[in-house]
C-alpha cells in the first residue's frame, strides 16, 4: 500500500512554489531535496539547489508546512560526518535542516564506517524520521545503528544509486521496518512497477521515490510535466497517505 510518493532532485531549473503548486494538488507527494557541502554553489548544479534556492523554500514551507512535505537527501562529506556524529551541517546549513521532516543518508554503494554511539546520539537529536539505503554495501547500519539503538529510521531499496535503473526484481520488505522503492521509476514504467512492487509488499505501508527519470534527456532540467505524469499514475494506487 503506496501512503507517499518521493519525487527528488528539484532544483534551480524550477521554484519552489512549483513545488507548492504540485503539492496541493497530490498532498501524497514528498520532494526529496539533495544537499551536500560540495555541491552548495551559488547558482546550484543539477539536482542540487543553491543555498538561495533553499532559503525560499525554508522560508516557505515555513508558510505552508502543512501544505509541502519535504524530505533532505544528504550526500558526500555531510553523511561521513553524520555517521560518525559530527553535526557540522547544522551550522553549514543555518536553520533550513529543520524543514525536512525526513532525513536520507545517501552510501551510494560506497563502504562507509561509523561511531554507532556518536552518531544514534546525534540521530536521536534531529529528532526525525532517518532513512538509510539499501545498497547492498551500506546495509549493516540498519543493524548497527537503527535497531541496535531504536532509532526512527526507515530504508529505501536503491541498487540504482541514482542511475535510473530498473532492478532484476522487487525486494519483499523488511519485517517491522518502513521501507520505501527506487531504481529506475518513471512515467513510461510506473504503472506496471508500482503493481510489481505492490506484489512483494502486500498491504504493508511503502513509499516510492523517483529521481533519473523525471528530469530532460540531457539531465539539465527537473521536468514538471514527467512529474505531473507520475503523480497522476501514482494517484490511482494512494488510497491512504501520511
Amino acid at each position: 500500500m503506496i501512503t507517499k510518493v518521493t519525487i527528488t532532485g528539484a532544483d534551480d531549473s524550477v521554484t519552489p512554489l512549483d513545488l507548492l503548486t504540485l503539492s496541493r494538488r497530490y498532498p501524497f507527494v514528498e520532494w526529496g531535496i539533495l544537499v551536500s557541502r560540495n555541491h552548495s554553489t551559488d547558482t546550484g548544479v543539477n539536482r542540487f539547489p543553491s543555498p538561495v534556492w533553499l532559503t525560499t523554500l525554508y522560508y516557505m514551507q515555513m508558510e505552508h508546512s502543512k501544505e509541502i512535505q519535504l524530505s533532505g537527501h544528504f550526500c558526500g562529506k555531510w553523511v561521513n560526518e553524520i555517521l560518525y556524529g559530527r553535526d557540522n551541517f547544522m551550522t553549514e546549513l543555518h536553520d533550513m535542516w529543520e524543514m525536512f521532516s525526513r532525513i536520507q543518508l545517501n552510501t551510494h554503494s560506497e563502504p562507509h564506517s561509523t561511531y554507532p554511539a556518536e552518531c544514534a546520539e546525534l540521530l536521536k537529536r534531529l529528532d526525525k524520521e532517518i532513512i538509510f539505503q539499501i545498497d547492498n554495501e551500506n546495509n549493516w547500519l540498519i543493524d548497527i545503528l537503527g535497531k541496535a539503538y531504536d532509532l526512527n529510521f526507515s530504508v529505501l531499496f536503491d541498487l540504482s544509486h541514482g542511475a535510473g535503473v530498473l532492478p532484476e526484481c522487487w525486494p519483499e520488505p523488511i519485517p517491522g521496518v518502513r521501507c520505501g522503492y527506487a531504481g529506475g521509476l518513471g512515467p513510461d514504467n510506473l504503472e506496471e512497477q508500482i503493481l510489481a512492487i505492490e506484489a512483494k509488499a502486500g498491504v504493508k505501508a511503502i513509499w516510492i521515490d523517483m529521481e533519473t527519470r523525471v528530469r530532460s534527456g540531457d539531465d539539465k532540467r527537473f521536468d514538471l510535466d514527467l512529474v505531473e505524469q507520475c503523480l497522476r499514475v501514482a494517484e490511482r494506487h494512494v488510497t491512504v497517505f501520511d
